[in-house]
């Protein structure tokens, strides 16, 4: 029996994959000052659910994410995980960052094989399965590739697979692919919903790109200007599955949703700009098909 087909525990577990509760979280900093980077944060993520988290640089979209994953503890509220309070870190998770952390010194099989090895998981068992995700990704014929053989988005293909062979109920994605140009970043979308659809996992997805948010989501969450940032609109993506990244971007559905969430969160956005913290737009806010967004 393979790590796949073993059953996951909690797996029907009563209540949201995550739900953050009235979360607050505050930073104490050199100087003896407090800064407050979220505030009161009502969040629930469905098991199966594919949510975006879309707001202006620094608003707190990654610091979300870090609370469910258990890296950092609520100043107030809590943190529950299929109906339990989150303790500690949170092992039912897989977490994928916007920087690789590959080991140069390791082929792409190995890069991928060492996240089973804390499991116990035989040799002969976990290169197998190293070599299924890395087919699953299409890296079939780049197992012996070192990080420094492999262009960005190969790299990220690698990260991607080692982040699932754990076989996570739940996936966290933090600006995953932000480095990579806009051809590959189209690409790894694909391939993600394509992953995705197989199991549908709950899904926490963080990124700049409000474009990307919308093509790849069931729901779209805005959050506001830092500090103390909340969340200020909440939009169900309603585009029929399964999607293209290219083909979606052109619907007339698409545009109108698009229309909707930029009208919330380009006053985030302004906001930011005029407390001198936000130096990123949004990269979808420029024109599709000619319209000015």
């Amino acid at each position: 029996m393979t790590l796949q087909d073993r059953p996951r525990q909690g797996a029907g577990a009563d209540g949201p994959a995550v739900a953050l509760g009235g979360v607050d979280i505050t930073f104490h900093l050199a100087d003896g000052g407090r800064y407050q980077a979220v505030r009161d944060i009502d969040l629930a993520v469905k098991p199966g659910e594919f949510v975006s988290i879309v707001g202006p640089t620094g608003c707190g979209k990654s610091t979300l994410l870090n609370a469910a994953a258990g890296l950092l503890s609520p100043s107030q509220g809590t943190v529950s995980i299929f109906g339990k309070p989150l303790v500690g870190l949170n092992r039912r998770a897989g977490y994928l960052f916007q920087q690789d952390a590959l080991m140069p010194w390791k082929t792409a099989l190995d890069n991928v094989k060492v996240a089973l090895e804390p499991m116990g998981v035989p040799e002969r068992e976990a290169d197998a399965q190293a070599r299924e995700w890395l087919a699953r990704v299409g890296l079939r014929s780049f197992v012996d590739r070192y990080p420094h053989m492999l262009s960005g988005g190969q790299r990220k293909r690698v990260s991607l697979a080692q982040m699932l062979i754990r076989n996570p109920e739940i996936i966290l994605m933090d600006e995953p692919f932000g480095p990579l140009d806009a051809q590959t970043r189209q690409i790894m979308g694909n391939l993600l919903l394509d992953l995705w659809s197989r199991d549908r996992k709950a899904l926490m997805f963080v990124t700049h790109d409000l474009e990307e948010a919308i093509a790849l989501s069931d729901r779209v969450v805005v959050m506001s200007a830092g500090p103390a940032a909340g969340i200020v609109a909440d939009y169900a993506v309603s585009l029929p599955r399964p999607r293209d990244i290219a083909d979606i971007r052109l619907e007339k559905a698409f545009h109108e949703i698009h229309r909707d969430i930029w009208s919330s969160l380009r006053v985030e956005v302004q906001k930011a700009y005029a407390m001198g913290e936000g130096k990123e737009l949004v990269e979808g806010q420029q024109s599709v098909g000619g319209e000015a967004r």
